[in-house]
């Protein structure tokens, strides 16, 4: 039987290499922003921490000093969380771009793998032809060498 041989397997093999590529490139987009939404969260808890230090400030006597260091701070938290949440937002679209290259680069390598199939299913049935067709041909002379001879019609 004659060995089969898919006649793309090199492009098989690079559609495989892109594929994890692409793999490794969306791991990388959801790791970027799984720290981003932990730069976030942590910038959120000190803003909610800050609030209610100052809350617990205004206890009394008012002092100017502090109130105007809480407000500049709160207002710098305030621009870090937006800025946090604009490059979040920039993120999730870099990693939704990426899971769209994962995606494509796998249909591509399916596609590939069922025209593998395929060969390999043709393949199989013209070996199986070809074996049935070389049976065939040995029980036809297997039939002839045993066969007996024509009776003569003289008789």
């Amino acid at each position: 039987m004659r060995r089969f041989r898919f006649s793309l397997e090199t492009v098989l093999k690079v559609r495989r290499q892109a594929e994890e590529a692409r793999q490794r490139e969306l791991a990388e987009a959801k790791a970027l922003r799984e720290r981003c939404l932990l730069g976030l969260a942590r910038l959120e808890g000190d803003l909610g921490g800050l609030l209610e230090e100052r809350s617990r400030s205004r206890q009394g006597r008012l002092d100017l000093n502090a109130e105007a260091w809480h407000e500049q701070r709160q207002r710098g938290l305030n621009a870090g969380i937006g800025r946090a949440r604009d490059e979040l937002k920039e993120l999730e679209d870099a990693m939704e771009a990426a899971r769209l290259r994962a995606v494509e680069a796998a249909r591509e390598r399916r596609v590939l793998e069922k025209l593998e199939e395929n060969q390999l299913q043709d393949h199989v049935f013209k070996v199986n032809r070809e074996e049935q067709g070389l049976l065939d041909d040995l029980a036809q002379r297997a039939v002839s060498a045993f066969s007996l001879p024509p009776i003569p019609a003289e008789l």
